[in-house]
């Protein structure tokens, strides 16, 4: 099947300038030419005119849980009870519909960043195989977390283990199981601990020789690590485990970006998580001290955030979503707020989450021999990035998804 686009615009996010009036052939499934309109001749091809649309790679949100995103009002009341229903059939089912939730963002590759059972491989090979539409799935399996590390009614999320021989085994056992990054717990969340033992967000979790022993194994593969952090203690424990990226990153001080540069150990901030929390935690069920501490963690954040990316750390963009309100799109917003230009932060979302999860390959720019994940927009992003909103038609693998798969306007601020 071969498609011909005939486009407004063309940003390939490659970090080049969008080009006007371009042409973009995908024949079975990848991108075959490009070239300024009236030069690619393909009598064969569907012809795709958008004269007044902007034609970007398929979104790649580099933090997100298919298990944990909370979908009413669009799934119904009883979806927030998701998390501690027993029913793996249920949680499946609900997965699959924040898949689609994604992929009608735009979001055509999700780095699943853990769910319990290995579900999270289950639904990348039930994505991949075709049983259910979604986003292409990197896989991370259960967290990682030292004995005492989750919270009270999180343990089905993750398995805790205690020293460096039992790290090792448990990073086997994921291996086993088809994980692409293994992940590893290195400090509470804003919850604030495990069990009874409750402490200040952050509180730094795992020994490095504990989460070395980790990123060892998943390294003899060639599979990737990461390690969920919050505070700079965290962060520099991960980054001398030799972990290949750092979620959240929260409380960096400048040892740990001098760290990250040094290694050059790259990021994903998930600002837009907090940003929702704050201000929907409560009417999704959540209670109020986690609105507060979600205003409280953001606004240090996003200080530290802005000093890494003022020193160069590399940034991919990632929701770490429980809830639509905080899309890829408003994650992308919340990188300008520290300083990032629209085209930076588009590229935070394609072409450098692509480098990060070693897809760079085959993904995350348009760009011949790559695969055809191709998102069309009503209005340009690099002039306004919240224009990443105006989702008109995706593609994955040069295939249309038939869209609108559910109403969200109520999730969106779209720019008129």
């Amino acid at each position: 099947m071969k498609l011909l686009f005939n486009v407004g615009k063309l940003i390939d996010a490659t970090g080049a300038d969008a080009r006007e009036k371009m042409s973009v052939l995908v024949e079975n499934g990848r991108i075959a030419q490009i070239g300024a309109q009236g030069t690619i001749q393909a009598a064969d091809a569907t012809v795709i005119n958008a004269p007044d649309q902007t034609l970007i790679p398929g979104l790649i949100d580099t933090h997100f849980h298919l298990f944990l995103l909370l979908l009413n009002p669009v799934g119904g009341p009883s979806e927030v009870t998701h998390m501690a229903d027993e029913m793996v059939a249920t949680k499946v089912f609900k997965a699959a519909n924040a898949a689609k939730v994604w992929l009608q963002m735009g979001v055509t590759t999700v780095r699943d960043a853990g769910a319990g059972e290995f579900m999270a491989v289950a639904m990348k090979e039930a994505i991949r195989d075709g049983y259910t539409p979604g986003p292409r799935v990197v896989a991370s399996g259960p967290l990682i977390a030292q004995t005492g590390g989750f919270r009270p009614g999180s343990n089905s999320h993750g398995v805790e283990v205690t020293g460096a021989d039992e790290a090792r085994r448990e990073a086997r056992i994921h291996l086993k199981a088809g994980v692409d990054v293994v992940k590893i717990y290195g400090a509470s969340t804003i919850g604030g601990g495990g069990g009874r033992l409750i402490s200040e967000p952050g509180w730094t979790q795992f020994t490095v020789e504990e989460m070395r022993a980790i990123v060892e194994e998943a390294h003899k593969p060639g599979r990737l690590t990461s390690c969920h952090t919050g505070s700079a203690q965290s962060i520099k424990n991960a980054i001398l485990a030799g972990v290949d990226f750092i979620d959240h990153a929260t409380f960096m001080d400048q040892e740990c970006i001098d760290m990250l540069l040094e290694t050059n150990t790259p990021i994903v901030p998930t600002q837009a998580i907090a940003w929702s929390l704050e201000r929907y935690g409560e009417k999704m069920g959540f209670g109020p001290h986690i609105a507060r501490k979600s205003a409280e963690v953001s606004a240090v954040s996003m200080k530290c955030l802005a000093n890494a990316y003022q020193a160069g750390v590399k940034i991919a963009a990632g929701t770490d979503a429980d809830n639509p309100h905080a899309s890829l799109a408003k994650e992308c917003e919340l990188l300008t707020e520290i300083g990032m230009s629209n085209m930076e932060a588009l590229l935070a979302a394609t072409k450098t989450a692509a480098e990060i999860l070693k897809l760079d390959a085959s993904l995350g720019t348009i760009e011949v021999g790559k695969i055809a994940d191709l998102v069309l927009l009503d209005k340009n992003p690099v002039e306004d990035i919240r224009n990443l909103t105006s989702v008109s038609r995706v593609f994955q693998s040069g295939k249309e998804v038939q869209l609108p798969l559910y109403d969200l306007t109520d999730f969106f601020n779209k720019v008129n």
